[in-house]
């Protein structure tokens, strides 16, 4: 599909975004289901005269599983990682060894090759990078946060001294990865603050588009129960029972790409400008302390945000 469009878009990301060089080693890391576009980045890259690997990821069944040795040891070795795959590495101590190691991560979780070429990558860059800086630097110096929606979420949580992160495309050194399609302010709640009710309304990591909305019961940041679509329930209530630690909230994101569509895939369903989305489990790479084998997103598509008396969103609406 659309070999052509790939790599072309492929060649603009790796040149004008990531500012691939010819004395870069590239490692790119891929999965069956995701080896077009893997392929798209490795031709892009060698192509720019840069030393360039591949590397096959078995598939994982979830977001935040760790990669086998060999492949976490050679994105230790790389100077550039490009990691389309369909469940994200972003959430493992691979990724945080190899950024320790010098290595810049280019998170492209869960992209399919009709995301390639449409939608949130298209997005004029440097707009949306400075829309995104200002959200995170709102994000930064509040110390609460409040989220509300008329599907029903109100919480309110701390973020006093947690760090808020960039995630427009660019590689940005002191935040450790990029993320691809881009668009989005996220911040680690403080652990214990949460209270509330978190109430996801369009999709959910490990499902897909939501049969009917979910709802998270929030108590001193942990899910305490959950409720819902009665599969989508099960699901959540098996991660639970598989890891205690999932039922951390461990992340608080505001979407700033106006580009991106609701597809169904969080990987672009919360880059869109305008929702918020919040994640269960590991939250050791945005700041946080919990280590969890999971790191779950659930979408919001039109909350109200206050950060501090400042108000961030309006009913889904960027605001700054």
């Amino acid at each position: 599909m659309h070999d052509l469009e790939l790599i072309a878009s492929a060649e603009k990301l790796a040149r004008e975004v990531i500012q691939v060089k010819k004395e870069h080693k590239v490692l790119v890391v891929t999965d069956a289901e995701k080896l077009r576009v893997g392929k798209a980045f490795a031709m892009t890259c060698r192509g720019l005269g840069a030393e360039t690997v591949i590397a096959i990821l078995p598939l994982t069944g979830e977001h935040g599983s760790e990669p086998p040795a060999t492949i976490a040891a050679a994105m230790k070795a790389a100077d550039i990682v490009f990691a389309p795959t369909t469940h994200a590495i972003t959430h493992t101590r691979a990724r945080l060894d190899a950024f320790a190691a010098g290595a810049r991560v280019i998170i492209l979780r869960g992209v399919t090759e009709d995301m390639m070429i449409k939608g949130g990558m298209t997005v004029d860059f440097q707009k949306l990078r400075a829309t995104t800086q200002a959200y995170a630097e709102a994000l930064a110096a509040a110390d609460e946060i409040t989220v509300k929606s008329d599907q029903g979420t109100d919480v309110t949580f701390s973020v006093a001294g947690r760090k808020a992160f960039t995630l427009d495309g660019f590689f940005h050194e002191e935040e450790g990865f990029a993320t691809l399609p881009p668009g989005e302010a996220p911040t680690c709640p403080v652990e214990g603050t949460m209270n509330g009710t978190l109430v996801f309304d369009y999709s959910m990591d490990g499902i897909g588009k939501l049969s009917q909305p979910l709802k998270l019961a929030v108590k001193n940041g942990q899910a305490v129960s959950v409720s819902g679509g009665a599969e989508d329930v099960r699901f959540i209530e098996s991660l639970f029972e598989k890891d205690p630690t999932a039922r951390n909230i461990a992340e608080f994101a505001i979407g700033t790409n106006p580009n991106a569509r609701l597809i169904g895939n969080l990987a672009e369903d919360k880059k869109l400008a305008g929702t918020v989305h919040f994640a269960i489990g590991d939250n050791e790479s945005l700041g946080g302390v919990v280590r969890s084998s999971i790191h779950l997103d659930g979408l919001m598509l039109k909350p109200t945000v206050t950060a501090d008396t400042h108000l961030l969103v309006q009913k889904g609406k960027l605001v700054l």
